[in-house]
């Protein structure tokens, strides 16, 4: 993964406020720097770098009330990869030189050299940025070892660890291959002990040629091995080299010829691919136009046998993938020709049924978790509960990407549920219909207002932000929330007009106010809905022209649990907003239990924190943790973050030290219908 661009952050040891300021502007001119911070001796440099990231440290060692050698000895002590600068007087410089080598600083710089400094400072982050990319690629290679590890052991295969001839780590897999009881009785073996005598020049052959400074590339061998009870079998090898706690040693994957060689194997190693979901993509498709709207209704189905794993480890691989294919037939038998079935997984299929709604969706789904059973070879209990849970979900009126569907079908199978689409209303059917003659009243009467709540800087910047909020009168003049009647005009297909109205509204005040000298941006949140039509951004390009307004004054928000169910879609609309300027935005950031992939997976400006975050924050250390883990990772990102829901003063005195760019919430001003900061 490439490193994310970011400006550096400066770490300052000077007690002058006027000397970290210059040296600051020096770097920042160059385009070097993005923030400083300062701090006076070693104790505060010990205590900051442990609640702080910095790229770059600047020692002024000519200032009288810096102790170097304490300064140096507790950047020793730390450990950190970090780099140091000294800057130094002439007087001092044959002292700090000597200094410098004992500590591993990076280099001197003499003070007042602003050119030399420039130079050393745009190598140093260089090397930093190179060191932190090599970093991140020894990392992946770890995960994709792991990864291949369990993807062998799935698949029954035994690996072992080889390092100077002996087993320094092995799977049970591989013990039970070779007749022992567990892992421990086979570890510190040696290799040569579980192959056949005639294979044994082989062996060594194989062993002595691998070079740990220039590793060969994977191969495959043909050996006899020799079982704990003194049988042979014959399997192939797949060696490769690999590290173990840091030192390299061999992987080797052995599987029994007679396995990998299987007809049935094969089928499944192909099964589990991504070819599987092809003609589950081109199901959707026939199902939905070029603006994405819905011709016939449909239910995407994902269909996953929890016991798979189970039975291939109890029963062995082959009566395992041969109880797992039975399954597989009787599951497009009992389907028929009422959908497209697709195998996706050693363990999981999908569906796509067309012309369901919701109770047809749920019997269905009933119907198979009842009458598609594995066929266990033993008796078969009275009430023995599904071999398979079933997640669905219903598509009607607009669709997302194909793969969206499926991830959401997905969700809800691995988590068990089975849950309808917008259909389930919270409110009686007579305050619903109430209130969509409320929205439509609204939309044909005018009567629907913008509000909006400042996004205020806590790092100096000039840019007037507001996040732009939805307010709706009725005939009788009563106001309402959007928390009130979002919902219901979702579900009754009138949420992408509201939001047709709102973003050009928003842009229609945009460039009212920058006519008139103001430096507004605006932040506008889009439903699900209208990100799943294709015309949306050509209506948001045709407005930025009729009202003359840049696209990056306007940021486009999306609900984190919307983008999360729709990755592929808002991956693909990102990349069209970009195209036009305009800023992208996620809030209720930091629900999702891995934040990071969506900061990986997405370009993104701003990231807005979910509300609850900031609730009891000045009480509670674990959250004030987690905030200040989004804040560092959103600045990996180089991606501003926003803390929203702030109610008190505590908590805002918090935030100062936790890193976060903006803050917002009803404390420091409540939503307004004028663009003016109280004060």
């Amino acid at each position: 993964m490439p490193v994310p661009s970011q400006k550096p952050t400066l770490l300052i040891i000077t007690s002058e406020t006027s000397e970290a300021e210059r040296l600051m502007a020096v770097l920042r001119e160059a385009q070097l720097a993005g923030q400083a911070l300062t701090v006076p001796n070693a104790e505060h440099l010990e205590r900051l770098l442990g609640e702080r990231e910095c790229d770059l440290i600047l020692c002024c060692a000519y200032d009288r009330d810096i102790d170097v050698d304490a300064v140096l000895a507790s950047y020793q002590r730390l450990g950190r990869l970090i780099p140091v600068i000294l800057i130094s007087d002439p007087d001092n410089w044959e002292t700090n030189v000597r200094r410098a080598q004992r500590a591993g600083v990076r280099d001197l710089v003499r003070r007042g050299d602003t050119e030399y400094l420039r130079l050393i400072a745009a190598r140093e982050l260089a090397d930093l940025r190179m060191h932190r990319l090599a970093q991140g690629l020894n990392e992946r290679l770890d995960l994709c070892d792991e990864a291949t590890l369990r993807l062998a052991d799935a698949c029954g295969a035994g690996i072992a660890l080889i390092q100077d001839g002996l087993h320094i780590e092995v799977n049970t897999a591989y013990a039970e291959l070779l007749g022992y009881a567990s892992t421990e009785d086979i570890l510190a073996l040696p290799l040569l002990d579980l192959i056949d005598p005639e294979d044994h020049a082989a062996i060594r052959d194989l062993l002595k040629g691998i070079d740990p400074d220039h590793p060969p590339p994977p191969t495959q061998r043909e050996f006899n091995w020799v079982r704990a009870d003194a049988s042979r079998f014959r399997a192939l090898v797949l060696v490769a080299p690999s590290t173990f706690d840091s030192e390299p040693c061999l992987r080797l994957i052995v599987q029994p010829l007679a396995m990998a060689r299987s007809p049935t194997a094969t089928k499944v190693c192909f099964a589990a691919g991504r070819p599987g979901l092809a003609p589950l993509i081109e199901e959707i498709e026939r199902h939905v136009d070029q603006q994405r709207q819905v011709k016939r209704p449909f239910a995407a189905f994902f269909i996953q046998v929890p016991k798979a794993q189970e039975l291939i480890r109890d029963m062995g691989l082959s009566i395992g993938l041969e109880l797992m294919d039975e399954f597989s037939e009787s599951l497009a038998t009992r389907i028929g020709k009422r959908g497209v079935l697709a195998r996706i997984g050693l363990d999981s299929f999908g569906l796509v049924a067309p012309d369901l709604d919701e109770s047809s969706a749920q019997a269905l789904a009933n119907e198979l978790s009842a009458e598609v059973r594995l066929p266990l070879r033993v008796p078969i209990q009275e009430n023995r509960p599904p071999d398979c849970q079933i997640g669905y979900l219903v598509v009607r009126n607009r669709a997302s990407a194909p793969e969206d569907i499926i991830n959401a079908a997905y969700r809800l199978g691995v988590g068990q549920l089975r849950v309808s689409d917008a259909a389930q209303a919270t409110a009686s059917q007579d305050q619903e219909q109430a209130m969509v003659q409320k929205i439509e009243y609204a939309l044909r009467n005018d009567q629907l207002r913008l509000i909006y709540q400042p996004i205020i800087s806590l790092m100096g910047d000039n840019q007037e932000n507001y996040t732009v909020l939805l307010r709706l009168f009725d005939d009788e003049e009563n106001l309402f929330e959007a928390k009130e009647f979002i919902r219901v005009a979702a579900q009754h297909g009138l949420i992408e007009e509201l939001d047709r109205w709102v973003v050009r509204s928003t842009i229609e005040i945009l460039g009212q106010r920058r006519r008139a000298g103001h430096n507004l941006s605006l932040f506008v949140t889009l439903a699900e809905e209208s990100f799943r039509n294709p015309n949306f951004v050509l209506w948001i390009c045709d407005w930025l022209r009729e009202f003359d307004v840049r696209g990056n004054w306007l940021t486009i928000q999306f609900h984190e649990e919307s983008v999360i169910g729709n990755l592929s879609s808002i991956g693909k609309l990102i990349e069209v907003l970009r195209k036009i300027k305009c800023r992208v935005a996620i809030n209720h950031f930091g629900i999702a239990e891995r934040p990071e992939l969506l900061l990986q997976a997405l370009s993104l400006d701003f990231v807005l924190f979910e509300p609850d975050l900031a609730r009891g924050l000045a009480d509670d250390p674990a959250k004030q943790q987690r905030l200040m883990q989004l804040a560092t990772l959103a600045r990996e990102f180089n991606v501003k973050s926003v803390v929203t829901g702030i109610e008190d003063a505590r908590t805002l005195t918090i935030l100062w030290t936790t890193g976060v760019d903006y803050v917002q919430g009803n404390f420091l001003q409540r939503p307004s219908p004028t663009l003016e900061i109280q004060t």
